[in-house]
């Protein structure tokens, strides 16, 4: 919410990103070794190009009165970038404004540290990068045409899990197969099947449901015809291990499911499928071009 809230006060409020200081965030937001998703991250970047090949078109307004170039120019203004990482491998993309050219990026990381090439000019981006910050410097590799010396300092604003993004695409799709049954009318005993189907997104893969290895279903109730009642049930879970089940219902309604995965815990299943926000780009929803776009 903090990183929210500044990059609202940076593009909405129109503060200078320069002036803004962004805060170096505690490094706590570190992303797992093997995590597939992406970051989306703003800030700022301040530094100097120099151009080393005569002729070489320069970044700024600024006039250089060497004929041969070779004048130092300062840059500096807001800067934006989208990392996406699969493991250790890191590709992006990014672009700012006061002379920063768009372009992409690809490298590795050590858990928060990253080592990126720009893909256009081959200049070595270092520094950190995780869930919460991209913050480091630019330099640029011998004898390029132009020679860079920059600092950048960015918030993440948004991040998108992949992993937890496609699950929950796959609990959606198991709400529309499952979810009238499970939640339906009738008799539990009719329901647990579907049930299980639904909890099994909530625990690990290995632990969830096998489907069609239900068997021995009963209920269970302390007095006889009682409306409130359990349904009791063995099944086999995905990774091999024997299982048992018990929802419980209330005049027919199912009200929460304990198994051996969890017991001692009767977990409830929201009637209402989750959604995903089909916005993942965060600079699109503040109106903002993309990372590559160029002004």
């Amino acid at each position: 919410m903090r990183s929210l809230m500044l990059a609202l006060s940076l593009v909405v409020l129109g503060v200078s990103p320069a002036a803004a200081q962004v805060a170096t965030p505690a490094s706590s937001g570190g992303l797992p070794d093997d995590f597939q998703g992406k970051v989306q991250y703003f800030g700022n970047h301040s530094g100097e190009v120099r151009a080393t090949v005569p002729g070489t078109p320069r970044r700024t307004e600024t006039k250089c009165p060497k004929r041969e170039g070779g004048c130092p120019e300062l840059i500096g203004g807001s800067f934006q970038a989208e990392l996406e990482f699969d493991g250790d491998i890191v590709r992006g993309q990014y672009r700012g404004t006061g002379g920063m050219r768009p372009s992409t990026l690809i490298g590795r990381r050590d858990g928060a540290n990253c080592r990126l090439f720009d893909t256009t000019d081959g200049s070595v981006w270092s520094g950190r990068c995780d869930r919460e910050a991209f913050i480091g410097t630019v330099r640029s590799v011998p004898n390029a045409p132009e020679q860079i010396e920059l600092a950048f300092e960015t918030v993440g604003v948004n991040t998108v899990d992949f992993y937890e993004r496609d699950r929950k695409r796959e609990l959606i799709a198991a709400y529309d197969r499952f979810g009238g049954v499970a939640f339906g009318d009738g008799a539990g005993e009719a329901r647990l099947d579907a049930i299980l189907q639904l909890q099994g997104y909530f625990v690990d893969p290995g632990q969830a449901y096998r489907p069609g290895t239900l068997r021995n279903v009963e209920r269970e109730s302390q007095k006889k015809n009682s409306p409130i009642y359990s349904v009791y049930g063995d099944y086999t879970r995905m990774d091999g291990a024997s299982a048992w089940a018990r929802a419980r219902f209330e005049y027919d309604r199912f009200v929460c499911i304990e198994t051996s995965v969890e017991p001692g815990y009767c977990r409830v299943i929201d009637p209402v499928a989750p959604t995903i926000d089909p916005n993942e780009d965060f600079f699109a929803v503040l109106g903002l071009p993309s990372a590559t776009q160029e002004f």
